[in-house]
This record gives structure tokens, C-alpha cells and sequence, in this order.
């Protein structure tokens, strides 16, 4: 807890000299994040899907920037959504210890190790609220949580003004009560358990559209986490019993109706032109038989092929962002906090380690991004990237290389046609692996 105070300590100080004594400076756009859950990169018509109508999410692309080579953190929810909100690889962050857990979580843990930032990530971390908070900002999180079931890590500890939503990976859409974990109701007003009647996805959007409107006269980050169209498969309709496909495809068409009601409130309270819009999902997609929602991608969540990890975001700033341009420089969901932080004002504590990158400048149409090595890590199977080329592999042995550029089905292995560049990119991961403490 000291790190943390510390770091609330060093962000107040300069928040104190930077920021006039009320409302927002001309620098301080709002900022509103919505995230999909399970929505793979072939699901979007404007990511050449076929099968689904989006056509709220195609108008957003079509007025703004869309990238080709964005992926998640990682190929599950939590790992992708630590890294979204520290800036971190979810590797490096720091996750709670279990004598901080209460026991009924702490035996839940112990059960299911490998999915550790779902039992809570460290109260001592910095968080994007945080840093926006300090910088004058209003926060909420509305939707899915997944970093901490128990209390003590609820979002509102970890920098959060609001919650409406829930703690766990899923819940039915309907009755609200959680799929997996304890299965209790988990709907949530605050830091109290509140169920109200209604379609998961549009009370989601009801409390978003409210949150704008109570805040048009300060700047906000909206972070809007659907649970479409993580399983359960469900549709409006409670009692409907079309194919698990159809209602699949349903629950997208709903969540691109979402997106709509957040552009038509920014556009009625007058923000669309003081706020920076981003859509993106926190990992590949899982549908059900005989939907594509990966496209052409192999793989799908919880894979490290491209399908599990490589998702669509699009960006719009009207007037800030070139409409129906293109972006394919390769980014990750720990881009988002340097990005947000800059557009804010707020400034990162000299020393804190951040592993993601501003991504102002391409919005911007500025020149391309420098150099890095991007890494995944999933219980012992990895990927590194490196230009187009990828190499995936498990504990410390190299399986496979792709070059991504030329094959992004991943195809074709070149394993044997280029061992100086495995043995390079196998050091790179290794090297990796132990910088961030996962050795």
C-alpha cells in the first residue's frame, strides 16, 4: 500500500500544478472505452464480416480509423483487461496475495492458479482511473470487472468513481446471477449488490448514456465492458430457443445497437467533437459451431494463433482523426494508459515501469511507430512478434514461425527454413519471460 500512496501522492502533486481550479482545460477531451467480450475480428462487417449486420459499428470505422493489426494482451479476459488499466504486461503486475483473499476465495484460487489476475490485481497498482481521476477526470466502469471477485479489490478501490455491473467472468442475462464462481447474483450499483430487471446489454447502455449526460459539463473516462457475446447465449427474449448461432448473432446486433446509443449521446450532448470514441474486444472469439467469428484467423480464445488474440478497434475523434482511414501498425490493449494519459494531462510517475506505447501520434497520422517486440504468455505456450514475423512456442522450446505478412492464416511453418532467426526470437521471449517474472 505505501508503493501506491506514494504514487497517488506524486500524481496529486502535479495534478495541483497543472490543472485550474475547476471544469476541464482545452487539452482534456473525454475519453470513452467500450469493450466487447468475445468478439473475434471476423465479426464486423467493416472487418469483412459477412454474417452479421453492424452497421452502427461500419459508420463508426467509416468515420474514423480503423486498425488491422491490434491485439490483445492476451487470449483470455483478464489478462487483456489488466493490461488495458495498468499499462503493464499482465505478467508484470503485481496480483494479490492469498492471505489478502477471504477464505472462500482464497480456496477458489488455489483451485484454478492459472488465471490469477481473475482473483484480484494488487490495490498498490497504478491504474488508468487513477492517473485520469487525479488529472480532474470523472470515472466509471460500467459492465464486467473479472479483476477481483472478492470486496476488497472491487473497481471503486482500484480508482473507479462508478460501478454499475458485475465482478465475474460472466452472469445470465437476465437474472444477473454469475455463471461461474459462486453463482450468486452479481449485479452490482456501487459497492452494493442491486439487481434490477432488464437485458444485461441494455441496462449496460442505459447506465452509460446516463453517465454521459450527468457529466457533459467535466471531462470523463467511460470505460462500457459489455458481456456480448461471452456465453451464455442469450437473446431479449428469455424464453426464445432459437439455435445457439442465431442467438449469437443476435447478441452482436444488440451490442451494435449499444454502440449506436453511446455516439447518438455524445452527439446530443453536444461531446462528439471533445471526445475520443474507441470499440475493441478483450480477446478472439468463441461462438458457437458454425459461426466464423474469427474470419479467416486460425485459432480462437484462449489460442495463440492469431484468432485468440487479434481483434478489431476502431477510433474516432471527428475532426482529430482521418474518416475511413486505415491503420496497420501492430498495437496492444497496454496502449490504451500512455495514450489516455497523454490526451489527460496526466502525468506517470518518473520510474513506474509502462510497458505500452502513445498511440496519439498515429491518430494522429503521424509517422510510424518505433521498433518494439510485442510478447504473450498463457500458462506455459507463448508468442513473440517481431516485424511480421512470429514465433509461438511452449515452456522453452520454439514450435512454430509464421511470417504474418505473407501468411496470416499461419499456414505455413518456417521453422527449419530460418533457425538463426528462431534462435533469435527464442532468446528475445526467454529474456522476456524473465524480465517480467514469469521464470
Amino acid at each position: 500500500m505505501c508503493r501506491r500512496l506514494l504514487h497517488h501522492l506524486a500524481i496529486l502533486l502535479l495534478a495541483a500544478i497543472a490543472l485550474p481550479a475547476s471544469g476541464r482545460t482545452p487539452q482534456q477531451p473525454n475519453i470513452v472505452l467500450i469493450m466487447a467480450d468475445d468478439l473475434g475480428y471476423g465479426s464486423l462487417g467493416s472487418y469483412g464480416g459477412r454474417e452479421i449486420k453492424t452497421p452502427h459499428l461500419d459508420r463508426l470505422a467509416a468515420g474514423g480509423m480503423r486498425f488491422t493489426d491490434f491485439h490483445s494482451n492476451g487470449a483470455m479476459c483478464s489478462p487483456t483487461r489488466a493490461a488495458l488499466l495498468t499499462g503493464r504486461y499482465p505478467q508484470r503486475c503485481a496480483w494479490v496475495p492469498d492471505e489478502e483473499l477471504s477464505p472462500v476465495f482464497r480456496d477458489q484460487r488455489k483451485a484454478n492458479m492459472k488465471q490469477r489476475w481473475a482473483w484480484g490485481v494488487a490495490t498498490e497498482e497504478l491504474t488508468l482511473p487513477d492517473l485520469l481521476g487525479q488529472a480532474g477526470y470523472r470515472t466509471a466502469l460500467i459492465g464486467k470487472w473479472h479483476l477481483g471477485y472478492d470486496i476488497a479489490f472491487h473497481p471503486m478501490r482500484h480508482g473507479f468513481d462508478e460501478f454499475r455491473g458485475f465482478l465475474g467472468g460472466s452472469v445470465d442475462y437476465h437474472t444477473h446471477v454469475a455463471n461461474y464462481g459462486l453463482k450468486q447474483l452479481d449485479w452490482w450499483k456501487g459497492k452494493a449488490i442491486e439487481n434490477e430487471t432488464g437485458y444485461t446489454t441494455d441496462l449496460l447502455t442505459r447506465y452509460a448514456t446516463e453517465f454521459i449526460a450527468r457529466n457533459k459539463q467535466r471531462p470523463f473516462f467511460l470505460y462500457l465492458t459489455h458481456a456480448a457475446p461471452h456465453d451464455p447465449w442469450q437473446g431479449r427474449e428469455s424464453r426464445d430457443k432459437k439455435p445457439a448461432a442465431e442467438t449469437y448473432k443476435e447478441m452482436i446486433r444488440i451490442l451494435d445497437e449499444s454502440v449506436g446509443k453511446i455516439i447518438d449521446a455524445l452527439h446530443e450532448n453536444g461531446l462528439e467533437n471533445n471526445s475520443l470514441l474507441i470499440f475493441t474486444s478483450d480477446n478472439g472469439g468463441a461462438p458457437p459451431e458454425g459461426v466464423a467469428a474469427n474470419g479467416r484467423l486460425k485459432g480462437r480464445k484462449g489460442s495463440l494463433f492469431e484468432g485468440g488474440h487479434r481483434v478489431p478497434m476502431i477510433a474516432s475523434w471527428p475532426g482529430v482523426l482521418a474518416a475511413g482511414s486505415m491503420n496497420h501498425e501492430t498495437v496492444m490493449s497496454m496502449d490504451f494508459l500512455p495514450t489516455f494519459a497523454a490526451l489527460a494531462g496526466a502525468k506517470i510517475p518518473e520510474g513506474h515501469v509502462i510497458d505500452g506505447i502513445d498511440l496519439m501520434p498515429l491518430f494522429k497520422g503521424g509517422p510510424k511507430l518505433r521498433e518494439r517486440n510485442l510478447h504473450w504468455l498463457f500458462g506455459d505456450s507463448w508468442a513473440v512478434r517481431k516485424r511480421p514475423w512470429k514465433l509461438m512456442g511452449n515452456a522453452k522450446r520454439a514450435t512454430r514461425l509464421v511470417n504474418l505478412e505473407n501468411d496470416l492464416e499461419e499456414t505455413t511453418n518456417l521453422l527449419e527454413q530460418e533457425p538463426e532467426r528462431v534462435a533469435e526470437m527464442l532468446d528475445l521471449q526467454l529474456r522476456w519471460i524473465k524480465s517480467v517474472g514469469s521464470e
